[in-house]
């Protein structure tokens, strides 16, 4: 089978390797569609710097973002069965341990991430792949494949929404037009949460924002988030601000966003240590710092979402590419930027 390969940093290439065999209690699964992340092209450029331990492992066989069709089943294998749509959790545990008997199985200490950090379990950047049937979840008739394949990146943002929590009424400021915070402001809006402002750089993917649910557009090169902000809420501010970015200069800016006992959620990375963060704004105001990198079960939130049509993920798909341009692929994620939002690559 051909597999998208980081052999090191900067050395990304096509490989065949064998079709892997199903073990007793895992899916073989057909891949049929995944999405190229930031954290693929900084992996494969030999950039990402989470900190100690958590540094690829090359080679990588790249993908977290991913959906398919099941090709065979292990033999002890029952809730799945061969032409059935699945996507996955993006981490395996061991099913075994107290943590995970406990359903908080990302906390396995046998824990492994999916094509990313570390000693990762084999991607999804290929024809096909094993996973877990603990760790499996069957894609509604209803949802398009392609659209299942947005499920993890949207996931992310959604899980520190709930945290936060989100709800009725509830208004939010999401900053950053990536599909993480796209996704988690749609699944969001799904779920019934009030006035919502979205605030980015680029006018084409704030209009795919208004797509998904955002009633507010502020592109923060023409507007001042912080008098949009004060005007739509009677200077009173944001209960949650959701920023995605990852840009360390708009944290403080964050936190004067925040109404008194607000929620600031990240699920972006900054990548580095951060000086001067005005950390007392957040404590004397009684808010509350929630951090995002995806949760156990909320796949399966998502596609629900997604099934009843409470939500929409499918604008985010800006840009397509069959498998044997998976290359241009990955180089289209910085060529246009101005533009994409979510690149989707296609087995033919």
């Amino acid at each position: 089978m051909k597999v998208l390969l980081a052999n090191a940093p900067r050395d990304l290439r096509v490989v065949e390797m064998e079709t892997p065999t199903p073990g007793p209690r895992e899916v073989l699964v057909k891949v049929k569609h995944f999405g190229v992340c930031a954290t693929d092209i900084s992996i494969a450029n030999g950039t990402l710097r989470l900190g100690e331990g958590l540094e690829p492992i090359y080679p990588v066989r790249l993908g977290h973002e991913w959906s398919g069709v099941v090709e065979a089943v292990g033999s002890e294998t029952r809730r799945f069965h061969p032409g059935d749509p699945v996507i996955s959790e993006t981490a395996y545990s061991c099913g075994e341990c107290e943590e995970c008997l406990s359903g908080q199985y990302h906390r396995c200490a046998e824990g492994r991430a999916i094509g990313t950090i570390g000693n990762c379990w084999p991607g999804a950047m290929a024809e096909y792949m094993v996973v877990p049937e603990r760790l499996t979840f069957r894609v509604p008739k209803n949802v398009p494949l392609d659209e299942a394949a947005l499920v993890e990146p949207s996931s992310i943002g959604l899980y520190g929404l709930v945290r936060a929590p989100i709800g009725p009424g509830t208004n939010l400021l999401v900053i950053g037009t990536g599909p993480i915070g796209l996704g988690g402001m749609a699944c969001s809006k799904g779920m019934g949460t009030g006035k919502t402002i979205l605030a980015g750089r680029k006018e084409r993917k704030l209009a795919i924002g208004k797509e998904m649910g955002a009633d507010i557009l502020v592109n923060m090169t023409e507007e001042n988030l912080f008098d949009v902000v004060m005007r739509e809420t009677n200077g009173i501010g944001m209960d949650v601000v959701m920023d995605t970015t990852g840009a360390a200069e708009l944290l403080n800016d964050s936190l004067y966003l925040l109404r008194g006992s607000g929620f600031l959620v990240i699920p972006g990375f900054y990548e580095q240590e951060l000086n001067h963060v005005k950390l007392d704004r957040l404590i004397a105001r009684n808010c509350t710092l929630v951090g995002s990198a995806g949760m156990p079960n909320i796949g399966p939130k998502v596609l629900d979402l997604l099934s009843s049509g409470h939500t929409r993920l499918k604008p985010m798909i800006t840009d397509r590419f069959p498998f044997s341009q998976v290359l241009d692929a990955f180089r289209a994620v910085e060529e246009r930027n101005d533009s994409r939002v979510k690149i989707m690559v296609d087995f033919e």
